[in-house]
């Protein structure tokens, strides 16, 4: 049996292929897609052999392809033109796939560290072993002498959003040097810093950390770096290195100030060089 031998009418069509009837006459309207012939009475029909046509048609358009751009490949196509155009977007969907796929690790680790902090026992100090952790860093321009304030620290979280892919960002936070903590001076933050869902150049190196979680809205850190010191010395423990003052939960997560948590982090070793 010849294919074209065999007819089907608008409304069998777009049930073939779950579609709109008008979507059969819009395509015929702009000339991508047209019926096999017209009946005496005026309406369209369609042949077997017009089916493999419009699944071409639906294929691309399901592929993400424009109207215009799907007219434009079904005019010159040919068996090479369409292998060529189906690798071409074989290679989008893989960068989106890409995407997603890093997106998606991107909201675990938020998600993760959103979960650890609530679990956590507020001002209970914890070690762990931790793999490097990529970040972005802005330096702030602070006076001199004086606590870093909200507007410095605004521009430079600015400047680092500039530079930065939104949707690779973790957490945010400050770098607080070690002599400035450790001098009563945890309210100069040398650095506004985000971790980062890709490489990025820096990092915070892989080790074994210290870390504290302090509850409620950000206000005066300084009683808190106090407090983590404090705890370190008590566990024999000796930081090494910048602390990184983090805003795991804050206004972003919840407009609840009672679930807001801080987290400090500081690389350390025992007392004995261990």
């Amino acid at each position: 049996m010849k294919l074209e031998s065999v007819y089907y009418t608008p409304q069998q069509v777009a049930s073939f292929y779950s579609i709109r009837k008008d979507t059969l006459l819009y395509y015929d309207k702009i000339g991508l897609f047209s019926p096999s012939k017209r009946r005496d009475n005026g309406y369209r029909c369609y042949d077997a052999s017009k089916l493999s046509e419009l699944e071409t048609i639906l294929t691309l358009r399901d592929l993400g392809f424009s109207i215009p751009a799907i007219k434009d490949a079904i005019d010159s196509l040919n068996a090479a033109s369409f292998m060529s155009l189906l690798e071409k977007e074989e290679g989008s969907i893989r960068r989106k796939i890409d995407s997603y796929l890093s997106l998606l690790s991107v909201i675990d680790a938020i998600r993760r560290a959103t979960a650890d902090a609530t679990k956590a026992e507020s001002r209970k100090l914890y070690t762990a072993v931790f793999p490097s952790q990529p970040i972005m860093t802005e330096p702030i321009r602070n006076k001199k002498g004086e606590a870093t304030g909200d507007e410095v620290w605004a521009e430079a979280y600015g400047k680092l959003l500039a530079r930065a892919d939104g949707k690779a960002i973790i957490m945010t936070g400050s770098i607080v040097d070690l002599g400035n903590a450790e001098s009563g001076h945890a309210d100069i933050c040398r650095s506004v810093y985000v971790t980062y869902g890709r490489e990025s150049g820096e990092e915070i190196p892989k080790g074994r950390y210290a870390y504290m979680y302090f509850p409620g809205p950000l206000g005066d850190v300084k009683p808190w770096y106090g407090e983590f010191l404090t705890a370190l010395r008590g566990r024999s423990l000796v930081p090494v290195g910048d602390i990184y003052e983090e805003l795991t939960i804050s206004s972003v997560t919840t407009r609840e100030e009672s679930e807001h948590r801080t987290k400090l982090l500081v690389r350390v070793a025992q007392s004995d060089g261990r």
